[in-house]
């Protein structure tokens, strides 16, 4: 018998180590299919094709665990058909702007509902991991016994289906996390003018912002977040503008520097310590001065600002967590004066392609 037909017989004797990744995959996949039914969804409801793969998606597997018993490489290509029938529906039901699996770790309110969510949020992800490694390896096994890698059988190794499965979870987080936004659609009043500070010391930022609506109203929002770090505490009071501040907003108003706005979102401060001062009113785009642009804020703004952070709270106030699943690389100023929710940040114009920024 030669070298290449004992490589074969082999690579086909059966294995009960090989059912594992199909397990795995079979629970993933079902637990996530409980979990989406828990947040009130139908899985009896819809008729698509892809909607029926995904639920023919874990007989097929439970299949191919048992066929890997007794016919392997038979049971390496239904192992492979059922990872890859749950896939499509994932996929369609992904969005990088609305419904958003990443996305959905950064709910920063309690609740049963909201953790039921994020639970399957994870699930899917977890899902999508375990069913790309199962169908990548899957067809590794499936390969001819003559093609080598690294001097051993090809069919024989399963680091590649580890790296190309984590290659594309990573991709995928890469593509859809940015920019920063929360699983929430608001429609709320605009703030006439926006004044947030940031201090960045080393893996810190200090973050105060100023939001002064048209009744003459504010909220004054605080937080010290760090990177590395999956949530922050943050802190919210409600105020009103004296007479004297309410002359000053309209001159701060009128300062011509607040003008010259950016083109685009302006980056997070990347030098180890630094200071930001970003400005948004309604009819205008983000001013930044910053000490990585070496344009020092206007002293008028500097004064304003600092009055009324000094100034006593006349109404409510709030404690709060934020969320950023990117551990606080993906919060960046503009998440900071308040743009957090997806329709903020990303939406549909008329060729229906999604815009993010």
């Amino acid at each position: 018998m030669s070298n290449v037909s004992m490589n074969e017989s082999e690579q086909t004797k059966p294995s009960p180590k090989a059912a594992f990744l199909p397990v795995c995959s079979l629970a993933a996949l079902v637990w996530t299919l409980v979990s989406y039914a828990r947040i009130g969804s139908n899985v009896l409801l819809y008729g698509s094709m892809d909607w029926f793969a995904v639920l023919l998606s874990p007989f097929v597997l439970l299949s191919a665990a048992l066929l890997l018993l007794w016919h392997p490489r038979l049971g390496y290509v239904v192992t492979a058909l059922g990872a890859a029938l749950a896939l499509p529906w994932i996929f369609m039901t992904e969005s990088r702007g609305v419904g958003n699996s990443w996305i959905a770790m950064n709910a920063s309110w309690n609740d049963p509902d909201v953790f039921r969510y994020m639970r399957y949020s994870q699930l899917r992800i977890v899902s999508v991991a375990l069913l790309l490694l199962t169908l990548i390896w899957a067809m590794t096994r499936l390969l001819p016994s003559k093609w080598q890698l690294k001097n051993r059988p090809a069919n024989q190794q399963t680091w590649p289906a580890i790296a190309l499965a984590l290659i594309f979870v990573v991709c995928w987080f890469a593509t859809d996390v940015f920019p920063y936004r929360e699983p929430i659609i608001v429609d709320a009043l605009q703030p006439e003018l926006s004044i947030l500070n940031v201090k960045k010391d080393g893996v810190a930022f200090h973050e105060a912002r100023v939001s002064v609506y048209r009744d003459f109203r504010y909220h004054m929002v605080r937080d010290d977040r760090q990177l590395f770090r999956y949530s922050f505490a943050e802190t919210v009071r409600e105020g009103l503008l004296t007479d004297d501040l309410r002359t000053k907003l309209k001159a701060i108003q009128a300062l011509p520097e607040l003008k010259r706005t950016l083109d685009k979102s302006p980056r997070a401060l990347r030098v180890w310590r630094g200071e930001g001062w970003y400005t948004e009113m309604h009819s205008f785009a983000i001013t930044a001065f910053t000490t990585e642009n070496a344009t020092p804020p206007p002293a008028d703004l500097v004064a304003f600002f600092r009055e009324v952070e000094e100034a006593p709270s006349s109404g409510t106030s709030s404690d709060g967590e934020v969320r950023d699943v990117c551990l606080g690389f993906c919060y960046d100023p503009k998440a900071g004066l308040g743009y957090r929710a997806e329709n903020q940040r990303c939406w549909y114009p008329a060729d229906r392609k999604e815009r993010c920024y």
